[in-house]
């Protein structure tokens, strides 16, 4: 008989506890939560409700949300549970006890081009601080295996200032080379392999 004692095995948010993790797959909102997946319109009242909670805690994200004319509350809701928690990663969007953590970052096609962009997306939440909307940018490029040069070159920005931000980023996601960079980014859907 296998000893399965020693395996350790990262296993979704959801699938086997009480957390919740919200994803966005073939253009609508699922939700794993309790071993069930959840379409948009399904989701369990308790969530919408703790959902809908943090939303109203965060006043800026209803104003921008009212700029974007979403005015009716489940629409905003949506709009809000898109852009907070759209990516799948293996940290809880709500912890079994109801905490929510903004930890993951979603692109939803509109980064960088939306009115809306850093006020209703979070930024993400790291080890020692949370990631700039520029940190982001050199995050990725630097898993994409860009030198400094090309990332100062695509960025507008000096060599120096990438380097700044490299070390930066190292010292917020408690990480000390730019491998352990590209691994954290791959994790956190920053940056897809090809």
């Amino acid at each position: 008989m296998i000893n399965l004692t020693n395996i350790q095995q990262a296993i979704p948010p959801g699938l086997e506890d009480k957390g919740v993790e919200f994803y966005v797959h073939n253009n609508d909102i699922k939700c794993l939560h309790d071993g069930k997946v959840y379409n948009w319109g399904e989701f369990p009242t308790w969530i919408l409700e703790r959902v809908l909670q943090d939303m109203q805690e965060h006043p800026e994200v209803i104003k921008a949300l009212l700029e974007w004319d979403l005015t009716q509350e489940e629409e905003m809701l949506r709009q809000y549970i898109i852009c907070r928690f759209g990516g799948f990663d293996n940290d809880p969007d709500i912890d079994s006890d109801g905490v929510i953590d903004y930890t993951e970052y979603f692109d939803c096609g509109r980064r960088g081009n939306c009115a809306q962009e850093g006020k209703l997306c979070a930024t993400i939440k790291v080890e020692n601080g949370h990631l700039t909307k520029q940190e982001l940018l050199v995050l990725k490029l630097v898993a994409e295996g860009l030198p400094n040069k090309l990332i100062a070159d695509r960025l507008f920005i000096s060599e120096e200032t990438v380097s700044s931000h490299n070390q930066n980023i190292q010292q917020k996601l408690g990480v000390n080379s730019k491998a352990m960079m590209t691994a954290f980014a791959i994790r956190k859907n920053i940056y897809e392999p090809k």
